[in-house]
């Protein structure tokens, strides 16, 4: 449930600041959306459902969409396996994500 609500408050603070936003909440969801979805960037739990989110890093990073972690678990492996993604802290302000996510947006990673 908590997961659920989060995931609600991402969405809301991104599409109040003008951002289309896919949700997924499996896997196979998730990985429908990374390899089909025409998305400009992610946000992913290293934790997705029973799964982690390993093979869509890899999906995303396939199709050259860049994407970050927004996760409560800082001491993942997925963390240490893609540690050149950026992570943002459960639970944070919708300011810092969505800046979070505007420089992951950015050319060339520049804000």
């Amino acid at each position: 449930m908590t997961s659920a609500l989060i995931a609600l408050g991402v969405t809301d603070a991104l599409s109040d600041a003008g951002a289309d936003v896919v949700t997924a909440h499996d896997l196979k969801a998730a990985l429908q959306a990374a390899v089909n979805g025409g998305v400009s960037a992610a946000i992913l739990d290293v934790q997705l459902g029973a799964s982690d989110c390993a093979p869509i890093c890899a999906a995303l990073q396939s199709q050259q969409v860049p994407f970050m972690f927004f996760t409560g678990s800082d001491n993942h492996d997925l963390l240490r396996e893609w540690a050149s993604v950026p992570t943002l802290a459960k639970p944070t302000g919708e300011a810092e994500l969505i800046a979070n996510v505007a420089a992951l947006l950015a050319p060339n990673g520049a804000e």
